[in-house]
């Protein structure tokens, strides 16, 4: 599967979420990264909140820089199309 990341708003509008978790351990990240088939454009990003279902991840949203602020720009990454 092809994915890219398409700029959805900022960390604040899915700050009420509870049913997303905050990834920024550079280990986690690089799963994720490995998840996604290792896109160049996810270099950029330090932290993620992601959902997860049944051990697949379900909806992710990526931020550059690891520390979460509610104003910083928020990416949600998405399956592309052929």
């Amino acid at each position: 599967m092809n994915y890219d990341a398409e700029f959805f708003g900022n960390i604040r509008s899915i700050d009420m979420r509870t049913d997303l978790q905050l990834v920024t351990d550079s280990q986690d990240m690089e799963a994720i990264g490995d998840y996604l088939g290792n896109p160049e454009w996810f270099e950029d990003f330090g932290g993620c909140f992601v959902k997860v279902d049944e051990g697949e991840y379900d909806e992710i949203y990526c931020f550059e820089g690891i520390v979460p602020g509610l104003d910083k720009s928020l990416y949600k990454v998405i399956e592309r199309s052929k």
